[in-house]
């Protein structure tokens, strides 16, 4: 297995980027939980909250269809997707204030990337239990 590491890799840092966005503006406004009517603060975790939401079951999806030897340029396909998915979003998120289409297109990558990723493992899995004719 190559290819998901690299991606998981990449993410991690988007991640622990988002992170960090997080824990500076709690500082800033003084807030220790929740967003303390901020609203940019409130934005800053969601866009944190949305990649934790979404990130795990799309590398799941990834690592299966890897293991079972699902076709590599699909597999960076899928990657592709998620990364650029979770960079628009989070760009949108937390460095914009209302930037609709780089979220939009953020999301619509991630979802595209986690259609891609059930659809093969979908496919591996049928394959295993309908014996081709």
């Amino acid at each position: 297995m190559a290819i998901t590491p690299l991606y998981a890799a990449l993410l991690a840092i988007l991640y622990l980027a988002l992170t960090v966005g997080v824990i500076r503006n709690r500082y800033r406004f003084e807030v220790s939980l929740g967003d303390g009517g901020h609203t940019e603060l409130h934005r800053v975790i969601r866009g944190h909250g949305n990649f934790s939401e979404y990130v795990p079951m799309a590398l799941l999806l990834m690592v299966i269809a890897e293991v079972a030897n699902a076709d590599k340029t699909l597999v960076h396909a899928n990657g592709a997707m998620l990364l650029t998915g979770r960079i628009l979003h989070a760009y949108a998120l937390v460095l914009t204030t209302g930037n609709m289409q780089a979220r939009r297109w953020g999301m619509i990558l991630t979802l595209l990337a986690i259609v891609l990723g059930a659809g093969t493992c979908l496919t591996i899995g049928l394959g295993a239990v309908i014996p081709p004719t």
